[in-house]
C-alpha cells in the first residue's frame, strides 16, 4: 500500500445487508425475510413497501472503477434473482403474496474514501423480469 493510504475497513455481507434492512426500515419497508435461499438462487432481502413485494439485492463495493457496486448486478444476477423470487413465491405458505404487485431493488454501499465511510444507496424497482432475460409469463 502507499504511504497515505487508507484500505477501507471490511464490510461484511451480513453486515452490508443488515445495514441494508435498517435503510429500507427507515423508509417505510417491512422486512419479511433475510437471506432465503433455494436451489436456483439467493434473495438478500424480502420486503414490502406499501402493498409491493420487494426482492432485494445487496451489493458492497470498496472500488468504482470496475463499475461500482450496482454494476455487479449484470445480467446473470439479475436472472438468478428472478429464478429465486419464482421459488420464494411457488412455495404454499406464500400464496397470499402471489396478489401483491412485486419489483426488483438494489441497495449498493459505496467506499467514500473522502468520507471515510460507507454510502448506501436504494435503487428501487432497478430492473424488470424482462431486464433479466426472462420473458414475462402475464
Amino acid at each position: 500500500m502507499c504511504p497515505g493510504t487508507e484500505s477501507p475497513p471490511r464490510l461484511s455481507g451480513a453486515e452490508a445487508e443488515r445495514a441494508a434492512a435498517e435503510l429500507l426500515e427507515a423508509g417505510g419497508h417491512r422486512i419479511l425475510e433475510r437471506n432465503f435461499n433455494s436451489p436456483v438462487g439467493e434473495l438478500d432481502l424480502i420486503t414490502m413497501d406499501g402493498d409491493t413485494l420487494c426482492f432485494v439485492e445487496v451489493k458492497a463495493r470498496f472500488d468504482p472503477r470496475f463499475g461500482g457496486a450496482a454494476a455487479a448486478v449484470d445480467r446473470r444476477k439479475r436472472g438468478r434473482l428472478v429464478r429465486g423470487a419464482e421459488a420464494f413465491l411457488c412455495q404454499p405458505e406464500r400464496a397470499a403474496l402471489r396478489r401483491h404487485p412485486c419489483r426488483f431493488d438494489v441497495v449498493t454501499a459505496t467506499w467514500s474514501g473522502d468520507d471515510g465511510d460507507w454510502t448506501f444507496t436504494h435503487y428501487p424497482d432497478a430492473f424488470t423480469v424482462d431486464d433479466a432475460g426472462r420473458r414475462s409469463w402475464l
